[in-house]
């Protein structure tokens, strides 16, 4: 026997739901035929998967490796069929796509496999700008079309936004934190523990202002650049922080364990729009690389388990 689709699509589902019943429901099958499909899978593969607690079902250490592998196939095969469904690959152009530094570290990489699969005869530029000269560029023509994170830009009636991502943020800690275990944790309690704080893209004044709306401040132990260093920071039970899950790994470089956790309360998310000018009309070049990043943003939902308007179903459950 070998691993179906239709028992990776079961374990996905309860990985996301932690819950048979309501992995059932997303995947229209009854809950036996699905407890059914994860025991086959398990013995396949030889290692328990999932361990039961009081609110459902935790993925187990083999199971949360075997997690990455099953959303890679997954967005693999759903990008295949909609890349061969909507092959534009005859088009020629010229398109210059302006990027923050948060988009060019997580998904640039991502981007340009895409666009090399879809629009081959494409001249395709991705620039790296900060947000004041992204706006500048879009407005003075320098680029065609941007990506970035839609709640930093400026309020304006020139430009056409498009949200592509919207990328919960979750409070990270050790799997040995005392607060991993909780279902949901308010900002409230994080006031006291010590905090990593990535600088990025304005993240730190997105930090505080909900912390500030909160009349709250993190207390900050160490402030940095670099992801990986907040990795393995929270990794080691140095600090917690809280980030979006389109960054989130559950492992550091140097092996240590990550665990996500839901915050209670206003804490916004982290939102990937696609921007460009309003008046202007795009060239076909540029319409096809707006598609072509519309096709990558469902694959990222897969991936990253990311809630996009009008395809996640998460909230409904």
């Amino acid at each position: 026997m070998k691993v179906t689709i239709k028992q990776l699509e079961h374990f996905v589902a309860v990985a996301m739901t932690g819950q048979v019943s309501r992995a059932a429901q997303r995947c229209y099958v009854s809950q036996p035929s699905l407890t059914t499909s994860l025991k086959n899978l398990e013995a396949l593969l030889g290692v328990q998967l999932f361990v039961r607690h009081a609110a459902g079902l935790r993925l187990t250490l083999q199971g949360e490796g075997f997690l990455r592998h099953a959303e890679h196939v997954l967005a693999s095969l759903e990008t295949a069929i909609a890349e061969t469904k909507d092959s534009i690959s005859s088009l020629e152009g010229r398109v210059k796509l302006a990027i923050t530094d948060t988009v060019s570290e997580y998904v640039l990489p991502k981007i340009i496999g895409a666009m090399r699969r879809q629009l081959p005869l494409v001249s395709f530029e991705p620039v790296e700008r900060n947000r004041v000269q992204i706006e500048n560029g879009i407005r003075n023509g320098s680029f065609d079309l941007a990506v970035v994170l839609v709640s930093n830009l400026t309020p304006t009636a020139d430009f056409h936004q498009e949200k592509l991502l919207k990328s919960e943020r979750r409070l990270w800690t050790s799997l040995d934190h005392p607060l991993a275990s909780r279902a949901s944790v308010p900002l409230s309690e994080l006031a006291d523990q010590p905090f990593i704080l990535l600088d990025m893209d304005e993240h730190v004044a997105t930090v505080n202002r909900y912390w500030g709306a909160m009349k709250l401040k993190p207390n900050v132990i160490f402030r940095t650049k670099s992801i990986e260093a907040v990795r393995s920071l929270v990794a080691q039970n140095v600090g917690v922080t809280i980030l979006s899950d389109l960054v989130f790994r559950p492992w550091s470089h140097d092996g240590g364990r990550i665990r996500r956790t839901v915050m209670a309360g206003s804490v916004p998310s982290m939102d990937l729009g696609l921007v460009h000018l309003r008046e202007s009309e795009m060239s076909k070049a540029a319409s096809a690389c707006a598609r072509v990043l519309r096709l990558l943003a469902k694959s990222l939902l897969r991936e990253s388990h990311l809630q996009v308007d009008g395809l996640a179903d998460a909230a409904a459950d």
